[in-house]
Formats: structure tokens, C-alpha cells, sequence
């Protein structure tokens, strides 16, 4: 037993150390300097994020992680989940009734989400898709020329998350990204680290290092590659009232780009009913949002607003697994859904 608890804190000593390496990295090939936005980036659509409940608490959710939308905001929170999750969302960013009446008519945002817990580690996969159509082309002072095109982004971030010890977990993504602009494309592959950390009851840390490895895409045969700077995201979260009030904040900071902050509530004031509301330095927005759960599926709903215009966001999520017990699996079946779901420590 001893031997056992020895190692057990000599590998938890490695770890953390490993961590605060890899943090104190990011650190140092993060660019200082800071401008304003990163709209220009390849890979910004992402900064809509992904899950109406995660959005609609004002995107401070690297702390909280805590469902099938993790694997986006922080992927080690997919380590915590115990049955598997599908979820899809459909947005209209700044709706176009408060836009003018030139340049972009129509802006989709739609994403899913798909969460597998199994008994060696939980897997997760999120894909995000945005279009703009009817862009006006505009070559001179004249003005538009009446041709228009059309721009698209695609996301994909695959993701693997294990606990390292009952109060820390780890996470990895893989992302993969393609962008395509009128008749250019071009595509790139990055990667993401994230932790979760559970120092007390109801209480949680998280730290996201984003683009460890950074996407970068070229569209053109110029030679020129534009590319996701690194980011590094912490977070905190706290529950109280008996885990009637969630609370969270979180600040991240890209390479080249000022540090954004993040703030968010959700209040369940009854059984399978949340209210949320947030506000995020990010876009400027602030944000809210209402859920509601029937047996296996939940509804959210959230609202966005920018003095340029608003965004609608609906979800629909299915507990799978609660779905399939309600529906009467084998004894079989669910034993083997239960081994699959258990943490470790209880096999």
C-alpha cells in the first residue's frame, strides 16, 4: 500500500510538471504584442463556438466542460461524462434583419456533437460548419460589379480525454480544418491540450492550450499561408445553493491579439428547466438562454445580441444511453454499456 501511494505521488508530481512545462511554453512562443480582433484569421469561425448552453453562459465554460460540447471548450471534461451524447445546433449569426441591405444576406453557423464515454477513456467529436452566401464582388470605387460568391468554412476537432487521478483530468484534439473562398480552398491540421482540475467540492480549474501545433491553410499558389495563432484559456467555475446556481468565468489570449474575458450563470429553478445568461469581451455580445429537458431530450434555446445585429441559436441534445434504457435494452447490452460508461476505479 505504501509502495502504491509513493508512486502514485511520484507520478502526479511528473505530471504536474509536465503541465506547467508545457503551459510555460505556450507562454513563451505566444507573439506579445496585441491587436484588437482576430477576425482575419484562418480558422475565426471556431470563435463562435459550439453547444447553445456553453454560448448562451458567454462562452465561460472551460472550467465547466462539463457535457457532450467539451471536447470544443475543453476537452478533458469529456473524462467526467457517463453516458453518450449526440447534439446538433443551428444558428443564424446577425440575423440579416439588422443589417443593410448590401454585401452578406445570409450567414449559417450549425454544428455536431457527438460524446462516447467507453472504459478506457471518453472519446468526442465536434464538427462546425458556417456559409456566407451572395458576397458582392467589388473591384474599383464604383462598386459592386452584380457578380456575387459564395465562402465556407468546415471544423472538425476529434477528441480523446482520460482522468489522470480522481481530481484531474487531461484531453487531447485533433483538429482539422478547410476553408474555401469563391473557387480557392485549402485545409490544415492542428492540435489542443486541456485540463481539468477539482481542487475542492463544486469547485473547478481548467487551462485550454489551443493550436499547440497550428493549422495553417493556403489558398492560393502565392506560397502565402495564413495561419491559427496559439492560445492559452483559464477558467473557473463554482457551484452553490445546493447546485442550483452554476457560475463561470474564463480569460484566454491568442498570440498577437488582446486578452479576451468571459462570464457566465446558469440557475436551474426547477427540475429540467436553466436559465443562462453571459457576456463575452470576445465579440462584445451578450448573451442568454433557456433549456428544457424531456426524459432523454433536451431543447435550448439562446439569444445573442451585437449592436450590428442578433443571433438566434437552437439545440436539440439526446441522452443516447437513457434513451436506449427507456426503450428496454438487453441485460446484456446494458451491462456492457455500464462497463463501458464506469470510471476506472470501479471495474
Amino acid at each position: 500500500m505504501l509502495k502504491k501511494k509513493k508512486l502514485k505521488t511520484s507520478l502526479n508530481k511528473k505530471l504536474i510538471s509536465c503541465l506547467c512545462f508545457t503551459f510555460l511554453y505556450t507562454l513563451l512562443i505566444i507573439n506579445p504584442t496585441s491587436a484588437s480582433d482576430d477576425g482575419g484569421d484562418a480558422g475565426a469561425f471556431l470563435k463562435n463556438g459550439i453547444g447553445v448552453r456553453p454560448i448562451s453562459m458567454g462562452k465561460a465554460f472551460i472550467a465547466v466542460a462539463d457535457d457532450v460540447h467539451a471536447g470544443y471548450w475543453n476537452p478533458a471534461g469529456l473524462a467526467n461524462l457517463t453516458s453518450y451524447q449526440l447534439s446538433a445546433m443551428y444558428s443564424n449569426p446577425m440575423n440579416y434583419a439588422f443589417i443593410s441591405d448590401t454585401g452578406v444576406k445570409d450567414i449559417g453557423y450549425h454544428t455536431l456533437s457527438f460524446a462516447l464515454p467507453t472504459g478506457f477513456g471518453s472519446l468526442g467529436l465536434n464538427m462546425a460548419y458556417l456559409s456566407a452566401g451572395d458576397i458582392q464582388v467589388v473591384e474599383d470605387a464604383s462598386g459592386p460589379t452584380g457578380e456575387t460568391f459564395s465562402n465556407s468554412d468546415l471544423g472538425f476537432l476529434l477528441s480523446y480525454a482520460r482522468s489522470a487521478t480522481n481530481d484531474i483530468q487531461l484531453g487531447l484534439n485533433l483538429k482539422i480544418l478547410r476553408q474555401k473562398v469563391w473557387t480557392e480552398n485549402g485545409s490544415g491540421i492542428g492540435f489542443d491540450m486541456g485540463v481539468l482540475y477539482a481542487p475542492v467540492y463544486n469547485l473547478k480549474l481548467g487551462l485550454m492550450l489551443q493550436n499547440l501545433i497550428e493549422p495553417s491553410i493556403q489558398l492560393l499558389d502565392d506560397g502565402v499561408s495564413n495561419s491559427v495563432p496559439r492560445s492559452i484559456g483559464l477558467g473557473i467555475s463554482y457551484k452553490l445553493m445546493e447546485d442550483m446556481i452554476l457560475v463561470g468565468a474564463s480569460i484566454d489570449k491568442a498570440g498577437g491579439r488582446s486578452a479576451k474575458f468571459h462570464m457566465g450563470t446558469e440557475v436551474l429553478p426547477m427540475n429540467d428547466l436553466s436559465l443562462r445568461a453571459g457576456y463575452t469581451t470576445d465579440t462584445g455580445e451578450l448573451t442568454a438562454g433557456v433549456g428544457v429537458k424531456v426524459s432523454a431530450i433536451q431543447i435550448d434555446y439562446g439569444f445573442g445580441f451585437l449592436d450590428i445585429g442578433s443571433t438566434h441559436r437552437i439545440s436539440l441534445t439526446v441522452d443516447l444511453s437513457r434513451l436506449m434504457t427507456s426503450k428496454g435494452k438487453t441485460p446484456e447490452t446494458t451491462e456492457m454499456s455500464t462497463y463501458m460508461q464506469a470510471p476506472e476505479g470501479d471495474q
